[in-house]
């Protein structure tokens, strides 16, 4: 009489750290994926000193290498660019930063109007964003810091000249090594990269303007 064959069972058993990096497959039983919501807190400009005026148009960031979709980027020693697993961004990280300036500029009160680049209206200046660094760094031991670097150029869309070019950069460290205590890091150095837009960008000057 033949036997059936032996049923081998395997068991697998995985061990999550507070924070991990995320991997390829799929798992029923991975915990559900938590996505958040940037809300930095960014201060109330003071009052213009001048009356409101031009237009300006935010373009979408251009990202570097990996900071284009809604991963919440890790850099681990080496150079290896990672992401925090069952973590995302409520969006992709270039629109939310953009729609964060945007509301930035219209509470600063210094244009007129501020719009998106999927806006309906011309604008006359044009402001162009680099997102060279939006992740989260880990040096070693200890909670990450979080590194954000937002290069920022205005122009007039006229001639395309440059009128003011400059970099807002912020470094915020964690707290902790927990995912809450990152996410509160990401919006103090986002609120500080805000601050430094507002500050710099603004219509130019009678005397500058064509």
């Amino acid at each position: 009489m033949r036997m059936a064959p032996a049923m081998m069972v395997v068991t697998a058993v995985m061990v999550l750290p507070a924070l991990t990096a995320c991997f390829s497959g799929l798992n029923s039983k991975l915990p559900a994926q938590q996505r958040y919501v940037l809300q930095p807190a960014v201060a109330t400009p003071p009052a213009a000193a001048a009356a409101r005026t031009g237009s300006v148009e935010v373009l979408r960031p251009s990202a570097a290498a990996g900071l284009g979709g809604d991963g919440i980027a890790v850099l681990r020693p080496g150079a290896r660019l990672d992401y925090y697993s069952n973590a995302r961004w409520a969006g992709d990280a270039p629109s939310t930063l953009q729609a964060l300036v945007i509301e930035s500029l219209r509470n600063a009160d210094r244009f007129a109007t501020v719009e998106s680049d999927s806006g309906p209206f011309a604008s006359q200046y044009i402001l162009g964003l680099e997102l060279e660094h939006f992740e989260a760094q880990y040096r070693g031991d200890g909670p990450p810091s979080i590194e954000l670097t937002l290069v920022c150029s205005l122009g007039r869309r006229s001639d395309r000249t440059v009128i003011v070019s400059f970099t807002a950069h912020s470094s915020v460290q964690a707290d902790a090594d927990r995912m809450q205590a990152v996410i509160a890091a990401f919006e103090q150095a986002t609120a500080q990269a805000l601050a430094q837009v507002t500050a710099n960008i603004g219509p130019p000057t009678a005397a500058a303007a064509p």
